[in-house]
């Protein structure tokens, strides 16, 4: 009870403190109005003035709270927007940089297609490489294109979060393939280097043996046998190589191989046209090739070829494939006979006793083309023999003993 008592008697003291303040600030007011000579007045009592007074501070704080709300909120959503413009902008770049990364890999599909192709073309024309049972292009349907259903594109779909890990999967999935094929056909690609590689130093050596430079075989083959024996043309179709890394699909190898195909098939063709067949079938070598006594007058002199002494009448064959450009008497030469074999190879055949063809003729290796003998300026029975590369005598000996090697290269019967 005391308690209760207590809080009335605070409940009380309250009220008329209120009561005692609204008498202080709202006490009963008249307002007086004079207009021509009268006198109104209009009584405004203390509840009227609480109740405006509480009118007009509810509508400032409604006013205020509702400002401050509207600032707040729009703050928010301004700042909310920004950050779906920056998300949107975010995801536009995504966007790009996903249809650039997808084109590159378009892009380098084609590439990897072509130069698979080029690899086939290579294991194909060599007859020695053997092409492996499983080496299709992952990513290339039978149309010859690239798997490109593997890569997910825009449709109606709302979770692009979703969508972008599924595309980033498909990417990351293809480049993974992209890159086993790259692997793949550098591997390969490596593997038919190294043999050609062997063949060339095969090649190389020979050359080396039969007295004769890689260099100048190559300037000659690339002068006089693209046009007579590597007839090429047909439509220009441009390999597509724009847009691609040549650092992401390096393209080292494949040059390096085409280089040394054509090298390997120039100097081929170019040695094709040596003459290493040997003109009398017996017979033994009188003198050498190089400086030597003369026979007659016994002074030091250059023999610019070999004398290859036998018997009378002993059956000469041509070196080689080619065309007689000189049949006749040639002075000291006695009866003699040239033959251009092509690509600056000639070969010289003097001291005959007989002559079997004719300038003009076209010869082919062993084919008869006279009888030895000793006209001219000879001591004996005897065939000089002479061999010249570019305008320049070389020692046929040299070239009859890599005569068995250059068949070989002839006949793509090298090891490799």
């Amino acid at each position: 009870m005391l308690i209760i008592l207590t809080r009335e008697l605070k409940i009380n003291k309250i009220f008329k403190y209120l009561q005692e303040a609204a008498q202080r600030f709202f006490p009963d007011r008249q307002l007086y109005f004079r207009s021509n000579g009268d006198v109104r007045f209009v009584s405004i009592t203390q509840k009227t003035q609480i109740f405006t007074v509480s009118v007009l501070i509810c509508l400032s704080l409604w006013f205020v709270v509702t400002s401050y709300n509207y600032i707040y909120i729009y703050e928010i959503l301004d700042t909310k927007n920004q950050e779906v413009n920056v998300a949107n902008q975010n995801y536009q770049t995504l966007e790009q940089q996903y249809t650039q990364l997808k084109n590159d890999i378009e892009k380098s599909t084609a590439v990897l297609e072509q130069r698979q192709g080029y690899i086939q073309q290579v294991l194909e024309e060599e007859a020695l490489y053997k092409t492996p049972e499983n080496n299709v292009l992952p990513l290339i349907n039978e149309s010859g294109t690239a798997a490109k259903d593997d890569i997910v594109t825009d449709g109606d779909d709302n979770d692009k979060e979703a969508k972008n890990l599924i595309r980033n999967e498909s990417l990351d999935r293809i480049y993974v393939d992209l890159k086993h094929v790259e692997m793949w056909q550098n591997n390969t690609v490596r593997t038919i280097s190294k043999k050609i590689d062997n063949k060339l130093t095969f090649l190389k050596e020979t050359l080396e043996n039969a007295g004769l430079k890689e260099t100048k075989i190559l300037e000659l083959a690339q002068s006089n046998t693209p046009s007579s024996m590597a007839a090429q043309g047909g439509p220009f179709i441009a390999v597509e190589e724009e847009g691609f890394d040549n650092n992401a699909v390096n393209n080292q190898t494949f040059d390096d191989l085409y280089t040394k195909r054509n090298n390997l098939k120039e100097l081929e063709l170019a040695i094709a046209f040596l003459p290493i067949s040997t003109p009398p079938e017996k017979f033994y070598v009188s003198s050498k090739f190089g400086v030597r006594r003369d026979p007659i007058t016994k002074k030091w002199a250059t023999h610019k070829g070999i004398d290859m002494a036998g018997w009378t009448k002993t059956p000469i064959g041509a070196g080689g494939d080619g065309v007689v450009i000189k049949a006749g008497r040639n002075g000291a030469f006695g009866l003699f006979i040239e033959i251009d074999h092509g690509n600056g190879f000639r070969s010289r055949y003097g001291h005959l006793s007989k002559l079997k063809v004719k300038r003009g003729d076209k010869v082919v290796a062993n084919q008869l083309i006279g009888l030895m003998g000793s006209t001219g300026r000879s001591t004996s029975t005897h065939l000089h023999y002479e061999i010249w590369f570019n305008g320049n005598p070389i020692d046929p000996l040299k070239v009859l003993k890599a005569a068995k090697d250059v068949q070989k290269i002839k006949q793509q019967q090298y090891n490799s």
